[in-house]
């Protein structure tokens, strides 16, 4: 059976948008795969622990979160339905400073450098909290010698041929993106730490003391096995039902709050609108802010896995090669429009989402003084369920976030595979024309990702702190990245008869603007509060 290869094109292979709604809708999806990525970590975890430590007050920045990401995200990927290439490959083409790829790059010294960080790691959460600080040079410097050796060992092995400047280039976001793989690793091993965590609430001690591990790795397996044997029809199909009943379930408890002792007001629902902040501001209450931030809307791991959904969905090569003419510019104009289209629908449905988290987390989190973190994270969240429904909401919050949190292991296993292939493509490891080769790497990269999670929650065991601190860290390089990087596509790449009007434009600017601020700027408020140069209540 010949397989279609959806990121691939020609001028003579493409197809004319759909017309009316209903037509459209048709051809929507990409979104509802982003959005069962987002609720698990962004909603279900972060924006209830916000509400819980700020109560209402913060309600304008989860909307400004939702709100201040999409345009960005649809601008990107109408640069990748107009000119047919993928995230990555744009953003090693930006300007800066490139090289050839070094001849020890390859995917056995990757393979050392995630096993020696993974040893390193753990030899520091084991330590005494007292030794920590002096051991962890020890560590670092143990592990950058491992992977020096081993690349000196490459090149060796591989003699004079890998040191000649014939690869491909890699630039410097291309770096990043690699140094900040790590960290990423560690973010979806919180999520897959708390379906583990569902399962043991569950069934407790079943699997004996810490079953959340070994529940995480069984966790592991069953992604993979559904991951492994579905294609992108079935993924979307699968995310579009989990994502719209679980939405719908906390939908309907915020509703029923009313009808309780939680009940929101309106006064409060004007506190959170008012642009203040909390009377005390602490490094711990920032931080889970940034998380929030930069997990809630689309994330930055969203953003640009956003584009190879569509590429996958269709839009880039229904779009056909660039040609001259009105035609070309005409279907991208319509296949632009089913992507925004999507990307609009999309964001309803999240921001309705996160904000009913969000006042969940407020009304009953926040008014109980209760946190949710650690091991107990799943626990206090279903509070949430229970003080609304009552008791026997326990099974419905248990089966829900279950699967709302399968579906965020899923779609970000399924996303980052998809873009580590990509990676090998670019920086020259498969030939990118080879779509089997693509498949190949994909599903491999689905197998490996799964276990580093398992491994990660293994080691931490806290998904709130994992999400805090990979999250903020990341998002604070990769925002500013993005925003800056969309707005240089716009006005120095993008083929001029396709190029967005004026409104959409100016909303670009703000938009990169505020993205470029944010994180960064919360980060530093972050580090000077906890040494002391800063104080607020």
């Amino acid at each position: 059976m010949t397989v279609t290869d959806p990121y691939a094109r020609n001028t003579d292979d493409y197809r004319e948008p759909p017309r009316g709604f209903w037509a459209t809708a048709r051809h929507l999806g990409p979104g509802m795969i982003l959005v069962g990525s987002i609720v698990g970590s962004g909603e279900l975890i972060l924006t209830t622990k916000l509400g819980a430590m700020a109560g209402f007050v913060l309600l304008w920045f989860v909307l400004l979160s939702c709100f201040v990401k999409a345009v960005v995200q649809a601008e990107l990927t109408r640069y990748t339905i107009a000119s047919g290439q993928t995230f990555l490959t744009v953003f090693n083409a930006m300007p800066g400073p490139a090289a050839p790829r070094p001849g020890w790059l390859t995917l056995p010294w990757m393979a050392v450098l995630v096993l020696a960080s993974i040893v390193a790691v753990a030899a520091f959460v084991r330590l005494d909290p007292a030794s920590q600080t002096t051991t962890a040079a020890l560590l670092i410097g143990a592990c950058v010698g491992v992977v020096c050796v081993v690349a000196a060992w490459i090149l060796r092995r591989t003699g004079e041929e890998s040191r000649r400047p014939v690869r491909s280039k890699m630039n410097w976001f291309t770096w990043v993106w690699l140094a900040a793989t790590l960290l990423i690793f560690v973010n979806s091993g919180a999520i897959l730490g708390g379906v583990g965590q569902v399962v043991e609430m569950a069934f407790p001690g079943l699997l004996g003391e810490g079953g959340a591990r070994y529940w995480s790795f069984l966790i592991a397996i069953l992604s993979a096995a559904l991951l492994l044997g579905g294609t992108y029809a079935s993924m979307e199909k699968m995310f579009v039902i989990l994502v719209a009943v679980f939405t719908g379930l906390t939908v309907a408890c915020t509703v029923i709050l009313q009808w309780t002792g939680y009940a929101v007001s309106w006064s409060q629902l004007a506190s959170g609108l008012s642009l203040d902040v909390p009377n005390e501001i602490t490094t711990a209450l920032v931080l889970t802010a940034l998380a929030m931030y930069a997990g809630t809307g689309v994330a930055f791991g969203e953003i640009w896995i956003y584009t190879y959904w569509c590429v996958e969905k269709g839009y880039a090569r229904n779009t056909g090669r660039i040609e001259p003419g009105a035609a070309w510019a005409k279907r991208a104009k319509g296949w632009i429009r089913v992507m925004y289209t999507d990307v609009l629908v999309t964001m309803v449905v999240y921001t309705v989402s996160t904000v009913c988290f969000y006042l969940l987390g407020a009304a009953i989190l926040y008014a109980k003084g209760l946190n949710p973190d650690g091991r107990e994270t799943i626990v206090i969240l279903s509070l949430m369920y229970t003080e609304s429904f009552g008791d026997w909401a326990a099974t419905l919050f248990l089966v829900g976030s279950f699967f709302v949190l399968l579906t965020t292991v899923m779609s970000g296993a399924a996303g980052h595979s998809r873009f580590l292939a990509d990676s090998m493509a670019v920086i020259g490891l498969i030939d990118p024309s080879d779509y089997g080769a693509r498949l190949r790497f994909i599903r491999a990269f689905i197998v490996v990702s799964l276990v580093i999670y398992s491994i990660a929650y293994w080691l931490f065991e806290n998904p709130p702190q994992m999400l805090l601190i990979t999250s903020s860290i990341i998002a604070a390089v990769m925002f500013p990245v993005l925003g800056m990087g969309v707005l240089y596509l716009r006005h120095r790449k993008l083929d001029s008869r396709i190029v967005p009007g004026p409104l959409i434009t100016g909303w670009l600017w703000v938009c990169a603007i505020v993205l470029a601020i944010v994180s960064p700027g919360g980060v530093l408020i972050a580090l000077a509060i906890q040494a002391g140069w800063l104080s607020f209540g």
